[in-house]
């Protein structure tokens, strides 16, 4: 990690989304990972503001900032930190996942991340102005995200089932990863269709089979040209600024490499955490 701001105060950062919570304490420039929370989102997890308010106030922290997946309104945004301000007694910051996982990757300079965990979105700020694109949820869009490629997984395998093409190996390893066959499993997707871990977990599957089987691969090498789409999207309205990938989906090689290709990405200065809490350090000390 790269050198980061020493900012007056105990400022928390907190990374939330669909994955897991994740949390740390910056102090005099140094970060400390404090016990991660619950997976939440702010249009699919009820009860979300209670379990921010027990993290912020477990912590002691003088400042606290947020990025908070399924916030997509500055609106919004505002109205869940003024509440959370109230309740916990000291200045907290909310903001959308991409303006964390931004701040973070660059340490509050210009450019573009596109993150690509549960869902995917991209984020950009030029200094002036700031853009976003993607970021409309698993049911209208996420493209290139760990639930999109399972999705296709799960495609992939039925159409195998259905004798229609998709992969002998996805239908396979679908099966296993998931412990049921394919006509339980399209059960409980939709019976449960906002609990989306049946399917993101299928990513992994995905992309290590791409090294040895055509269907994953064309899984895989999709999902990157589809996050490059989103900073490429960014760039139109915002100029020519560099470009970061944020997410679980680019641990993957076969992902990365071919964004990075297509994009020019480089990897985050820091983490989505750190992001939010210089956020919030700078909003609080007037920077």
């Amino acid at each position: 990690m790269s050198t980061l701001p020493s900012l007056p105060g105990r400022i928390l950062g907190i990374d939330v989304g669909g994955s897991g919570t994740r949390v740390i304490l910056l102090e005099n420039g140094t970060v400390t990972v404090r016990p991660e929370g619950p997976p939440m989102n702010a249009l699919l997890t009820d009860g979300f503001v209670g379990h921010l308010r027990q993290i912020i106030e477990a912590a002691d922290a003088t400042a606290a900032g947020i990025g908070m997946a399924g916030v997509r309104l500055p609106s919004r945004a505002r109205d869940l930190g003024e509440a959370l301000t109230r309740q916990t007694g000291r200045p907290v910051q909310v903001t959308s996942d991409a303006d964390s996982a931004r701040a973070g990757a660059f340490l509050g300079a210009p450019g573009v991340v596109v993150i690509a965990g549960t869902g995917s979105m991209a984020s950009g700020w030029n200094g002036e102005s700031s853009a976003r694109a993607g970021g409309h949820g698993f049911l209208l869009g996420d493209e290139g995200s760990a639930y999109w490629i399972g999705r296709a997984a799960v495609r992939a395998a039925l159409r195998w089932q259905d004798q229609l093409g998709g992969s002998a190996m996805i239908h396979r390893a679908v099966i296993q990863a998931t412990g049921q066959d394919l006509d339980a499993l399209i059960d409980e997707v939709c019976s449960h269709p906002a609990e989306r871990n049946r399917l993101t977990a299928l990513a992994p599957v995905v992309t290590t089979l791409a090294a040895e089987d055509p269907e994953a691969r064309k899984i895989a090498l999709r999902a990157a040209e589809h996050l490059a789409a989103l900073a490429e999207a960014i760039r139109r309205r915002l100029g020519p600024l560099p470009v970061a990938g944020a997410g679980r989906v680019f641990s993957a090689p076969v992902i990365w490499d071919r964004f990075a290709e297509l994009t020019g990405a480089v990897r985050p200065l820091a983490a989505a955490t750190v992001g939010a809490a210089l956020l919030a350090g700078q909003r609080v000390n007037g920077a």
